[in-house]
């Protein structure tokens, strides 16, 4: 049931990783509290993987499991109506003269919450990753 994704950036690997863990806020699309709230990653392990809202309220998503830069980063993931937390793992590669992104989102069978959103997750991992890819690409000032 893991949900799996794969990207390729047209920059260095260490670009795409830097732009995925350090410069989320500025594309990840919204969150679980409204649209315009931003999510961040805290660069170390144990480190949160959160949202801020507009009014400065936060909800911890997750934390980090893993973060070996420029290579993986690992996060807990959690949806404020979830009893149990699911696990996502991304990877970066270098290839072709640029960057090979694979995303593996697993743990769905944990709950029927979770096994009943998965088929959200699966086309809105899609839409994450879009906006990654395009915050990432080539003529966006890094």
């Amino acid at each position: 049931m893991t949900i799996r994704k794969s990207i390729w950036i047209e920059r260095p690997q260490e670009v795409s990783f830097k732009v995925f863990c350090e410069e989320m806020s500025s594309w990840w699309p919204g969150g679980f509290t409204g649209k315009d709230s931003k999510l961040f990653l805290e660069p170390k392990v144990g480190g949160r993987f959160y949202e801020r809202a507009n009014d400065g309220s936060e909800y911890e998503i997750g934390r980090l499991t893993a973060y070996q830069p420029p290579s993986m980063v690992a996060f807990s993931f959690r949806a404020p109506s979830w009893d149990v937390v699911t696990q996502v793992e991304v990877r970066f590669s270098a290839e072709r003269g640029g960057t090979r992104v694979d995303l593996e989102h697993s743990g769905w069978e944990q709950s029927a919450k979770t096994i009943d959103a998965r088929k959200n997750y699966e086309s809105g991992w899609d839409v994450v990753l879009g906006h990654y890819q395009s915050a990432a690409a080539p003529g966006q000032s890094r």
